[in-house]
Parts: C-alpha cells; sequence; structure tokens
C-alpha cells in the first residue's frame, strides 16, 4: 500500500510532469503527498550565515535562492490542489540534492519518490552524474523517473 509519495520538484518540465503523476497516485490510493525542492550545496557555504549576520548582509544569494523554492513549492502545491490533493506538505532543503531527498525519503516514510529525469541541473548532471541516476541507484523505495 503507498502511504507516502514524495515528488521532486525544481520547476522543470520534468518535475511538472512527475508532479502530475506524483498527484494521480496519491488521489487514487488516498497518499500523502510531499513536494520537496533541493537548493543546491553551493547555495549557501558553510559558516556564511554567522558571516552574513555579522556584516549585516540583508540579502544573501541563498535567501534569494530559498524564496524561489517557495514559490516554485507554491506554484506545485497550487498544481496538485487543482487535481484534487487537498493536503501537500512542502519542504525546502539545502544541500546535495541527492543525499537530501533521500534522506528525506528515509525520514519520513516515503512509499514512492518521483523525480524529473533531467532537471535543471544540465550541465552538473552531465559532470556528475544525474541526481535521479544516484537516488534511483540508493532510494529504499522504489523510484519513479518521469522525462
Amino acid at each position: 500500500m503507498i502511504k507516502n509519495v514524495m515528488v521532486a520538484v525544481d520547476g522543470s518540465p520534468p518535475a511538472t510532469r512527475a508532479l502530475a503523476l506524483g498527484a494521480d497516485i496519491a488521489m487514487r490510493y488516498g497518499a500523502g503527498l510531499h513536494l520537496v525542492h533541493v537548493i543546491g550545496e553551493m547555495a549557501v557555504p558553510e559558516g556564511f550565515e554567522e558571516f552574513a549576520r555579522i556584516e549585516r548582509v540583508d540579502q544573501p544569494a541563498w535567501v534569494e535562492m530559498a524564496r524561489v523554492g517557495e514559490a516554485v513549492l507554491g506554484a506545485a502545491r497550487a498544481d496538485a490542489s487543482a487535481k484534487g490533493v487537498r493536503d501537500a506538505r512542502t519542504q525546502v532543503l539545502t544541500g546535495d540534492p541527492a543525499e537530501r531527498l533521500l534522506g528525506y525519503a528515509h525520514d519520513h516514510g516515503i512509499d514512492l519518490l518521483i523525480m524529473g529525469r533531467r532537471g535543471l541541473g544540465r550541465i552538473r548532471g552531465l559532470l556528475m552524474g544525474s541526481v535521479s541516476a544516484k537516488v534511483g541507484s540508493l532510494a529504499e523505495c522504489p523510484v519513479v523517473t518521469v522525462t
């Protein structure tokens, strides 16, 4: 039985199609829907928060990236709601995308993880291996990748 469906969203067309599939499955099984957006690890340098506070940096780049992530999740939640999902959980995470998605799935008892085959980080994916390939090979639950 599928009780918790997770969809990785980044605003890309494959992620939008993954969301449509995730919302459909959540509705059919009466499952919870978790929408997760990950800001890559380069966005929040370790210790930057303290530096920003001391130097009175008002809007570091990662704060803007977090706002974009929240907007992406807001749009995803609205799309899911339009498809009949009444209660979608949203979460913005920072760090290595594959590690953070896998950790969230483990910590929240995700039964099915759905994500786009290629997201917005195409160049990095070509150089380092795609997030979907890493997640697909290491996840504790089934992973569906959408093209």
